[in-house]
């Protein structure tokens, strides 16, 4: 009945105001066939679905997507595909302008698994298919592991940065002032590592700034291109992210982050135990391993743990 009174509402209002609501549409589309139909909610009631994948961005009214007129105030907007993920690949609420046609694009990077209770007005009257194809990242071992809620982890990966912090902090400060042929330097290079929960490669340009003696710290940066090789479609995307770490010698911890913006979907905060293998003066190889969490969109930061491993060439500046 609430649903059928906000259609009504919405209709009378169109009569009344026909200039300023004629063109606040708002279409919902998507170029996954694998996810359709993705059911659609404005304002936490059932609008409709998206039926149909288009390889390009549809125009109003397409068959397949789902346009709807709406008012000119804040709306809330919740997409769920057929496997029961949530999109969040967006702010999740919108104030259409008058005058404008928005165009909402929906695909896999954005979904992910939520609390169900969270969403009980999505679940209470419909069940999702449970398994997802594999090309979507199914099954995830670690991955089904929610950070809000499977705190052992969490505490375990807590203890290991914090001791990992002070040991190195430790041999930093007591070694700052030994003198090393390798430091201080700043490098440029290349990088590359896979994140084994998020199904991400990420390649970078990466650059570091190594500060003190055989104990120092350094700072960290690097971007690039993330990709998603087991996705049914190749998506890339632009990634980043940004780091400071102890060492001594070789070796270093470091904390890097990374935020969801723009059109860069992936987001983490893991700490990276690291080498650097100084073969001549001025080439180096770095290997690094390390544990954290991440995931897609603004507010994903902690749907998943993480292990990323990689590796990368320093050229000293």
């Amino acid at each position: 009945m609430k649903n059928f009174t906000i259609r009504i509402l919405l209709a009378a209002a169109t009569l009344l105001f026909p200039a300023a609501l004629s063109a606040q549409s708002i279409v919902f589309w998507t170029q996954d066939q694998d996810l359709v139909p993705i059911r659609i909610y404005i304002d936490q009631e059932y609008i409709g679905d998206v039926t149909a994948a288009h390889p390009t961005k549809p125009g109003l009214d397409a068959p397949g997507a789902l346009s709807v007129d709406t008012t000119p105030v804040r709306h809330e907007l919740t997409a769920v595909d057929k496997y029961g993920r949530v999109f969040k690949g967006w702010s999740g609420e919108l104030t259409p302008q008058p005058g404008k046609i928005y165009f909402e694009g929906l695909d896999a990077r954005g979904f992910r698994k939520v609390n169900r209770k969270d969403y009980a007005f999505v679940f209470l009257d419909w069940v999702p298919l449970y398994r997802l194809p594999w090309y979507l990242g199914s099954p995830r071992v670690l991955g089904d592991l929610d950070p809000h809620e499977d705190k052992g982890l969490m505490v375990g990966m807590a203890a290991t940065a914090v001791g990992a912090t002070a040991a190195l902090g430790v041999a930093a400060a007591r070694n700052w002032d030994v003198e090393d042929s390798r430091f201080p330097y700043c490098a440029l290079g290349l990088g590359t590592e896979y994140f084994a929960t998020l199904y991400e490669w990420r390649n970078v340009a990466q650059f570091k700034a190594r500060f003190g003696g055989k104990g120092g710290f350094s700072l960290l940066a690097d971007a690039g291109i993330a990709s998603y090789p087991r996705s049914w479609e190749q998506y890339t995307i632009p990634t980043f992210s940004i780091g400071a770490g102890l060492d001594y010698g070789g070796f270093g911890f470091s904390l890097r982050y990374k935020p969801s913006v723009g059109n860069s979907f992936d987001t983490f905060f893991v700490g990276r135990l690291e080498y650097d293998w100084w073969i001549t003066n001025g080439f180096a190889l770095d290997f690094h391993a390390g544990f954290g969490v991440g995931g897609y969109g603004p507010e994903g930061l902690m749907d998943f743990y993480d292990f990323p491993f990689g590796f990368g060439l320093l050229f000293r500046l």
